[in-house]
């Protein structure tokens, strides 16, 4: 931001160093014109102006005192043009030559600032009344000019000072046009900026929660009477993770994990986390919604059907152990920084014992999963185990559907 204004600054002021030494060269023509005319008083004040003006410029060079070189100038502009108007007698013998102190309120607004354009404008009309009020009074008629030069001059004075009016006036729509262009640019990037933080925010967060933070919740615990939550785990993950570089590791495992993920929204539910080769996976959350046991069983057996495509060191195929288990849960967000949403709660204690007692290349469900999908899905009765927590427990193996497994038979 400093440097756009540092810039636009450097812009005002090289701006307002050409225009000055234009204002020079117009007021030693005119003040060649008058003198040759015979109006040697009247040509002395622009005459002035051109010297004072060049040498102002070296003197701008040698201090860079810009602030006092542009009052300086827009001063001069004001007050010239009314002494010339004096020293011609009135509006029409100076041929409006007051036009151009117009141009001081226009180059207060356009090289410094609209509050002071307001003051300057100000001064430009009690310097019209008081040059109408001390016509003849001041300075005595030396000459009169001819009558054609005087037309000339109105013709001159009336288009140089509009052409500069129109030339300003076009300046600040080109520079209104030019922030709005930027302005668009800026909310354009605002909104592919917008876009990724929410699709950033989506990948960490299910949708609804994602929303009900983006309103101003801050705390988010909502109770949970049934969902399903499933655990995955590589089998032999840190025997093979010992052995290969961590490049090949993290490649690997981000390809397996990849591909859950896609599992996972295929089968609309929620992946929670991972943890080291761990991945975890609730179904149920969303409000309203039916069948979460089926579409996890589905999930379980999609990921171990796939996960022999894939491999940690190159040549040894994946195998892993699935545990599931349906329950009550709270889930909320925890953090405002790096922020995690989680689920805690008896059932998922229980599904991570139901992975972790699992065998390799099966998919182990408690005795209530097992009753919530067993009309449509094929299980195997594994027999009683000793679960930590929980004491003796009947525990099955997730096979296939059922029209599936009939139509192998």
């Amino acid at each position: 931001m400093n440097i756009n204004v540092d810039k636009e600054q450097q812009i005002s002021e090289k701006t307002f160093l050409l225009m000055v030494p234009l204002f020079a060269v117009a007021g030693l023509l005119w003040a060649v014109v008058y003198y040759y005319f015979g109006a040697k008083h009247s040509a002395i004040i622009p005459g002035c102006y051109s010297v004072f003006a060049f040498s102002s410029i070296l003197i701008y060079r040698r201090y860079k005192n810009f602030h006092f070189f542009r009052n300086t100038h827009l001063v001069l502009i004001l007050v010239l043009p009314f002494l010339l108007h004096l020293s011609l007698g009135d509006f029409i013998s100076s041929s409006a030559i007051i036009l151009w102190g117009t141009l001081c309120p226009l180059g207060a607004l356009a090289f410094q600032n609209s509050k002071a354009a307001a003051y300057w404008m100000s001064l430009f009309i009690c310097v019209v009344i008081a040059a109408f009020l001390l016509e003849h009074k001041i300075f005595p008629n030396e000459i009169k000019l001819p009558e054609v030069l005087i037309s000339v001059f109105f013709v001159l004075n009336i288009s140089c000072v509009a052409f500069l009016i129109f030339f300003a006036l076009r300046y600040f729509v080109y520079q209104n046009d030019l922030v709005r262009k930027q302005l668009k640019h800026e909310q354009t990037l605002l909104a592919i900026e917008r876009e990724k933080s929410e699709a950033l925010l989506l990948n960490i967060l299910p949708p609804a929660i994602a929303t009900r933070l983006k309103e101003g919740e801050h705390v988010i615990a909502d109770e949970y009477g049934e969902v399903s939550v499933l655990f995955a785990d590589i089998v032999g993950f840190t025997n093979v993770s010992q052995n290969i570089s961590p490049v090949m590791l993290v490649e690997n495992l981000n390809k397996i994990f990849t591909h859950f993920d896609k599992l996972v929204e295929q089968n609309d539910v929620e992946k929670i986390k991972t943890i080291g080769d761990a991945y975890m996976v609730v179904s149920g959350l969303n409000a309203g919604k039916q069948d979460h046991t089926k579409k996890m069983a589905d999930l379980a057996l999609m990921m171990l059907s796939d996960i022999g495509r894939f491999s940690l060191n190159g040549k040894d195929k994946c195998t892993v152990r699935i545990g599931i288990h349906v329950g009550p849960v709270i889930a909320g967000v925890i953090g405002s920084k790096k922020f995690l949403y989680d689920v805690w709660g008896d059932a998922v204690n229980t599904a991570q014992r139901m992975e972790s007692t699992c065998e390799p290349g099966k998919i182990q469900v408690s005795e209530k999963f097992y009753h919530a999908i067993k009309t449509e899905f094929d299980c195997e009765y594994r027999g009683q185990s000793e679960i930590k927590g929980k004491g003796l427990m009947d525990l099955y193996f997730l096979k296939a559907r059922k029209e599936l497994a009939s139509e192998k038979i």
